[in-house]
């Protein structure tokens, strides 16, 4: 399943763009796009008939989990609050996986291996760990979780 690549933006939110010369990804690629996206997407309470509640549990949440005054004060505190998020992306990315998913867009696991801090951007070292690789290294990927101050 291809999907179209992309580049995001977090200067003013979370923003995701296509690019000037947007191509086609497969495979491990299309699978960090989703990690991604999921991971910054926020899971939202939906009512129907002005009545029953619903919560769409699809998505990291990584901005409740993060943003939070009290955690952005402790480096111990951001790394738990970005663990929390990689395993509920993780967690939704497998209960939305269709049957014929390739092994190499299907999601294995992710875990947390570093943050730094670079003025006042908080960024995270992300292994995301797929079912199948198609390459020998790490797919490792720096992911801008939030702006402190």
């Amino acid at each position: 399943m291809a999907d179209i690549d992309f580049a995001t933006d977090l200067t003013n939110g979370f923003y995701v763009s296509i690019t000037e010369s947007p191509k086609l990804v497969s495979g491990n690629r299309a699978l960090l796009n989703r990690f991604e996206i999921t991971f910054m997407t926020t899971k939202r309470p939906y009512t129907f008939d002005g009545q029953t509640s619903v919560i769409d549990e699809y998505g990291g949440d990584a901005q409740r989990f993060i943003s939070v005054p009290q955690v952005l004060v402790d480096t111990k505190s951001i790394a738990a609050s970005i663990s929390v998020a990689i395993d509920e992306t993780v967690k939704s990315l497998k209960l939305s996986e269709r049957v014929d998913t390739p092994n190499t867009e299907r999601i294995s696991s992710a875990e947390l291996i570093s943050i730094y801090f670079v003025g006042d951007m908080v960024t995270a070292k992300i292994q995301v760990i797929p079912v199948e690789t198609e390459f020998y290294e790490a797919l490792e990927f720096n992911l801008p979780i939030t702006r402190g101050g």
